[in-house]
Formats: C-alpha cells, sequence, structure tokens
C-alpha cells in the first residue's frame, strides 16, 4: 500500500495524466440531497478526457471506463452525455457501501485524472491540509474552479499538459498581457526582488479593474471582485514563478538536493502568499465600502482574529458596547479550519461569529455544527448554490456582509 499522502498520490496523477478535471463536489454529487441522481456530474469543460469532441447525439454512453480511487478500489463506470442538460454523468458501482460517495464529501475537491484510453484515476480530497496541497502544487486556488450556472450547471477545471507547462493559462488574455508586462518591470528573471505579498495583491486589482474597466463593482458587486481579484493575484504569481525559475528548471539540477531544496522553496511559498492574498483583497474591499476596521487584532490569550469591526480599541474598551462589536475570520478553504474562530474573541462569547471563505461546498454536518456553535457563514454568492440547498438561505453573500457591518459597526 502506498504510505503517500491522497494529496500526494493525486498531485503524482495529475502529472502523469493525459488530462485532469477538478471540482468541488456538490451536494448532488455527494448524495446530501437525498436525491436519485446516480454517480457524479460533469461539465462541458471535462469533454476532452470523456469522448474528446462535444456528440452531437440528444443521449450518448461510453462504457467500460476503468477508475482506481484513492489507490484503493476500483470500480468500472459509464460516462452519459445528456444534450438536452448540457451535462455529462459518470455512474457505475456507487451504491451505498461505496466510499466516496457520501453527504461528508459535499465540498470535498474531487480530482480525476485521465491515466489512457478508458483508464482514469480519481481522488477526493476531504481536508483542508490536503485541498491545499493540491493547489499549492499547481499554483491554483478555490477561484480557478468555476461554479455551477444559474441552472444549476456543474463546474469545474480541466487541467492539461500544456497549462502544466506554463504554455496557457486559466485568465483572459488581457489580464495575462498586462501581468507579463508588470512581471517583466519586476525583473525577477535577471535577480530582481521578489515583491512583498500586499503589492502583488495592490497590482491584482488594478489590472482587473483597467482591463474590465469596472471600478465601481467594489460597491456594487463585492461579491465577484474578492473571486476575480484573487483569480488574477494567482495568475502574476505563477509568471513571476516561471520568470524566476524558468531558466533554472530548463538548465536542470546537480543533484536530487537541489531540486527538493527549490521544489520546497516554491511549495512554502505559495502557500504562506495564499491566506494573505484573500485577506489583502477583502480588506481592499471593506475599505471601498467605508468600513472601519483593523486586522490581526491581539485578544485574549495572544489570539489574533483575522478582522475586529470597528477596531482594537473598540474591542478593548469595556465601555464599548459588545454588540456593536463584529469579529470576522477569513479561510480559503474551511472544511477543518472553520472551528478556529470560535475562541478568537472572548469578548464576544455566546454572539455570533462570522466566517468568510472561497469553499464551495461544506457537508450538511458540518453546516448544522457552525450554526449550533453561532458561525454565520459567509461566501461569494456565486459559490452559495455549491451548498445543500436546505442551508443555501442562512449563508450570506459578502455584500450583505458588508451591509451588515455598515448597520452595526458604526
Amino acid at each position: 500500500m502506498d504510505e503517500s499522502t491522497v494529496a500526494e498520490r493525486a498531485i503524482r496523477a495529475t502529472n502523469r495524466s493525459q488530462a485532469t478535471y477538478i471540482k468541488f463536489l456538490s451536494a448532488n454529487d455527494s448524495g446530501a440531497t437525498g436525491a436519485h441522481q446516480a454517480g457524479f456530474l460533469l461539465s462541458v469543460t471535462a469533454c476532452p478526457l470523456m469522448f474528446g469532441d462535444v456528440p452531437t447525439s440528444s443521449i450518448e454512453k461510453r462504457g467500460g471506463i476503468r477508475i482506481e480511487w484513492q489507490g484503493e478500489v476500483t470500480t468500472t463506470g459509464t460516462f452519459t452525455w445528456y444534450k438536452s442538460k448540457g451535462e455529462y454523468r459518470l455512474t457505475g458501482q456507487m451504491g451505498k457501501a461505496f466510499p466516496y460517495r457520501h453527504p461528508d464529501l459535499t465540498g470535498a475537491l474531487w480530482v480525476f485524472c485521465q491515466m489512457g484510453e478508458r483508464e482514469y484515476e480519481s481522488y477526493v480530497l476531504n481536508t483542508d491540509e490536503d485541498m491545499d496541497a493540491y493547489f499549492a502544487a499547481f499554483g491554483m486556488g478555490p477561484q480557478d474552479i468555476l461554479p455551477g450556472g444559474r441552472q444549476r450547471k456543474p463546474a469545474g477545471l480541466l487541467i492539461t499538459p500544456d497549462m502544466l507547462r506554463g504554455k496557457t493559462q486559466p485568465t483572459i488574455d488581457l489580464e495575462f498581457s498586462a501581468i507579463q508586462t508588470y512581471v517583466e518591470y519586476l525583473g525577477v528573471s535577471h535577480g530582481g526582488d521578489w515583491p512583498k505579498s500586499e503589492d502583488v495583491s495592490r497590482k491584482a486589482r488594478d489590472i482587473q479593474r483597467d482591463v474590465n474597466r469596472m471600478a465601481k463593482l467594489q460597491v456594487s458587486n463585492p461579491d465577484q471582485q474578492i473571486i476575480d481579484y484573487t483569480r488574477v493575484e494567482y495568475a502574476i504569481f505563477r509568471e513571476i514563478e516561471s520568470q524566476a525559475y524558468g531558466s533554472q528548471i530548463s538548465r536542470g539540477f546537480e543533484s536530487i538536493e537541489e531540486f527538493v531544496a527549490l521544489a520546497n522553496t516554491v511549495l512554502n511559498r505559495r502557500k504562506s502568499r495564499a491566506g494573505k492574498s484573500f485577506e489583502h483583497h477583502l480588506a481592499s474591499l471593506f475599505r471601498a465600502n467605508g468600513l472601519s476596521f483593523e486586522e490581526q487584532v491581539r485578544t485574549e490569550g495572544n489570539k489574533k482574529p483575522d478582522f475586529v469591526f470597528p477596531s482594537g480599541d473598540a474591542y478593548h474598551d469595556m465601555s464599548f458596547p459588545v454588540e456593536k462589536l463584529v469579529i470576522l475570520g477569513a479561510k480559503t478553504t474551511c472544511k477543518d479550519r472553520w472551528r478556529q474562530i470560535l475562541t478568537e474573541a472572548d469578548r464576544i462569547e455566546g454572539r455570533t461569529k462570522y466566517l468568510v471563505t472561497l469553499q464551495q461546498g461544506i457537508s450538511p454536518q458540518q453546516l448544522t455544527e457552525m450554526r449550533t456553535d453561532g458561525v454565520q457563514l459567509v461566501v461569494p454568492k456565486a459559490y452559495i448554490q455549491s451548498y445543500p440547498r436546505e442551508f443555501q438561505p442562512e449563508i450570506w453573500p459578502l455584500k450583505r456582509f458588508i451591509e451588515f457591518v455598515k448597520e452595526t459597526a458604526a
């Protein structure tokens, strides 16, 4: 039995694959809705690793698909195309005893790799650490995976060998042109210093605003802005890496140790930047909306919540009304980490704690625990439909949270 983690196996499979499709498992995929849907839904994006070209018939099937799950279970499946719905479905041997289709896996990252003709490897990453490791390995994040559309279409991201080699980018051409110009100006390929995290975040917002000519969206549509800002920043960072390390990678390495040292440097920088990026963009949106706040305020026990509204001084002023204090935690993914916010501010014990995330979907059990523990989940509007339907009315979009703070923490 392979002793490496499921994330490590998924990363190796992606690197070896002909193509890989990733998505967050929806409540329908996991069976959390109790509906009679069989198997997993895939978007038209995934067509190249199933049929090659989009079928022209109303319904088309391709059977005899051999899938190895997590390196532990092998099934035989079928791809089915439904033209009327514009979607694909993977079915086969996924009964009640099948361990990788379960309500607790709602929001897990599904990694589906084509290894050969009708040969696939499938991995379900269900912890924040595994998802972070996978995203860091490829310089991606939750925002790169497109959510479903208004008709609840399945969504995801197709990772091709060209994308892994940096020949294509998951961003639009005008943005990428501006990104290349900026990175060339930095001069990292000629020994220039790496920019600070907050500087890259600021440049991502500038590029996204200038290319799309929509500066007012910070106020009118912060939910879309937080996704776009984060997406563009990841694209900038990938280009910085390409220019900083491209020649060294092409030249090769004199030893395994030299290769491992560079790989660790890249991965550690990616992981440390991801959370900071999210916080930088949230702070920018809060400022654009006129909110008073402070970041990383030290509270009891030297703990530091991500955002305190209206300020750290107000939090520590016992004469300031506690009902006017708002504490917000920010987690790019929160399958496990959401509990960390429960003890970050003793002064609001028993009051609602707020958590904003880019996570697409969480299991009904975890959402019930959040409700019991007084956690109000805040999610970009486009992602709310990824959550179990019965919980969707309880989840706030980012714009609603901003309006709430305007009324509360004045």
